[in-house]
């Protein structure tokens, strides 16, 4: 089973006091302000938390005298010694403060840098190496092609998301989705969907980490 754009559509229109129509399988059929709506709710609900679904693991090789290597879309990620997970082979690279102070030198890279979209070593490297990033993705699904995306338009958009927490991520969704259309807080309905949302969305966070158990999390 996948979370479809269709999917959290058809969902979130057949809800309790919905306002929209349901069993919509094309793109144009959907309301835009629907999409919009469910759009913003997943990504509040990603971005919100670190989950570990979310990490990804980028490799690359080194050439000889390129500093520069394009990195995909997310945040570098940390160890629970505040290092960076950037390595050259097996060692840590550490993060370049001031590298506007850097001279010219090429052989084995000891330290890194972010310009732009890009990753710089230094020093520059000499030879090849094998050159890993452990980021956290900022893409919320998938394309039909298998593409990353960062925004879900199309209705066979689907969500990255592990099959075990499909249904309690979709509910999270659907609850937070109903509660931005909802245009004032004093609406009899805001306060149903509210607790709703907050219900559903500690539910995630909760299982999303498997057997450990975080005493801030409760229901």
């Amino acid at each position: 089973m996948t979370i479809t754009l269709s999917d959290l559509y058809n969902a979130a229109a057949s809800q309790e006091w919905s306002m929209y129509d349901g069993d919509v399988t094309e793109k144009g059929d959907m309301e835009q302000s629907l999409v919009i709506a469910i759009n913003k709710a997943v990504t509040e609900i990603l971005y919100s938390y670190p989950f570990k679904f979310r990490e990804r693991t980028h490799v690359l090789f080194t050439l000889p005298c390129t500093d520069s290597y394009e990195m995909p879309y997310g945040l570098i990620m940390k160890d629970e010694s505040d290092r960076y997970l950037v390595k050259l082979n097996s060692k840590f690279l550490k993060l370049i403060e001031k590298p506007n102070e850097l001279d010219v030198r090429r052989g084995v890279p000891e330290g890194f840098y972010v310009k732009g979209s890009e990753i710089v070593l230094y020093p520059i490297p000499s030879e090849k190496f094998i050159l890993t990033v452990d980021y956290m993705t900022l893409a919320i699904g998938e394309d039909k092609d298998g593409e990353e995306i960062f925004v879900l338009k199309d209705a066979e958009d689907r969500l990255i998301v592990p099959e075990y927490l499909e249904e309690i991520f979709k509910q999270a969704v659907i609850s937070r989705t109903l509660l931005k259309t909802i245009s004032a807080e004093g609406d009899e309905n805001y306060g149903a969907y509210k607790k709703q949302s907050e219900i559903s969305y500690r539910q995630l966070v909760k299982y999303s980490k498997g057997i450990i158990k975080d005493k801030e999390i409760r229901l």
